[in-house]
């Protein structure tokens, strides 16, 4: 296990790297002045402008201002927005709140797929097997940004069943329904990976020979049918994981979630280069981790994965 670890960290190095640099790579190539868009419609001092570009390296080539901005991530020093305030705490003030929504998304669409997945799967060519595949369909087909609205709008302003904004500080209840929107998506591919893999293992000639040998039918698909089935699903759930943390963008957009994603938004909008960079690698390290927990709990429940 030790060597599949180590083979796993040092083939995410590259991936780390290269991806910040594609991300640094296409902030840099942003149209527009970013100190100019500091001044507004004001006129621009020269001497203050390179000041400006001096103490924030953009008056250096594209390949020093990345290795500079590397060498300043591996201390978690992102330096300064253009307004003066630290980079890491105008993130920590945001990654909670996402983080509390992509942990309620994610239980949202791990507890909900994986029961409707076993309902559908276990009564295949049932009517409520064929209602359950009708609605996943429909969560995947139909955009996120759709969902939202036509939640907020009817269950928020036409029958005022949730909140209709977070805002900054949102509580249990405010972030609920953005994160069932959040994990829809997911939820829905959960339940059709649950339904395929236990729809087939069941036919599968181990479960023939362990109900031959006698055991019960709960017993067969606890400890035959679902262990087997929902690997793939772990597998998908701890990648999504990460993903939830980078795709919250639109839910706290719909509800006026001040998030990461909202934060990135609005760093966009305003030329924050810098931070939007700091955002996506740190984004990306999440990603990375969940991915390599999920390697490793793979490789434990399949020995061969670990010698692959």
């Amino acid at each position: 296990m030790g060597k599949y670890l180590l083979r796993r960290i040092l083939q995410m190095i590259p991936v780390v790297l290269g991806a910040t640099l594609l991300v640094y790579a296409l902030v840099f190539a942003l149209p527009g002045d970013p100190v100019k868009a500091m001044f507004g419609d004001k006129p621009v001092n020269e001497a203050v402008a390179a000041q400006i570009r001096a103490e924030y390296n953009l008056d250096k080539p594209f390949i020093i201002q990345y290795l500079l901005f590397l060498k300043n991530a591996f201390t978690l020093d992102f330096g300064n927005t253009f307004a003066g305030q630290p980079v890491i705490d105008e993130i920590a003030r945001a990654f909670p709140v996402t983080i509390r929504l992509g942990l309620m998304a994610f239980c949202f669409e791990a507890i909900f797929g994986i029961i409707f997945g076993i309902i559908s799967g276990l009564n295949k060519g049932k009517w409520y097997d064929t209602v359950i595949l009708l609605i996943s369909l429909l969560l995947i087909s139909v955009p996120t940004f759709v969902t939202g609205f036509a939640g907020q709008y009817f269950l928020g302003v036409e029958w005022s069943l949730i909140p209709v904004t977070a805002g900054s500080d949102p509580g249990f209840f405010d972030l609920l329904f953005p994160a069932m929107v959040l994990g829809s998506v997911s939820m829905a591919y959960i339940i059709r990976l649950s339904r395929s893999e236990i729809s087939s293992n069941i036919a599968e000639d181990y479960v023939r020979t362990a109900r031959a040998k006698g055991m019960s039918n709960g017993s067969v698909m606890i400890h035959h049918v679902l262990r087997n089935s929902l690997i793939p699903v772990v597998t998908y759930l701890g990648q999504d994981l990460g993903a939830l943390m980078g795709g919250a963008m639109i839910s706290e957009q719909i509800f006026n979630i001040h998030g990461v994603g909202f934060l990135t938004y609005q760093s966009i909008l305003k030329g924050e280069g810098n931070l939007v960079v700091s955002i996506v690698t740190l984004l990306l390290l999440i990603f990375v981790i969940c991915n390599l927990l999920v390697d490793l709990l793979y490789a434990a429940l399949d020995p061969r994965i670990r010698y692959a």
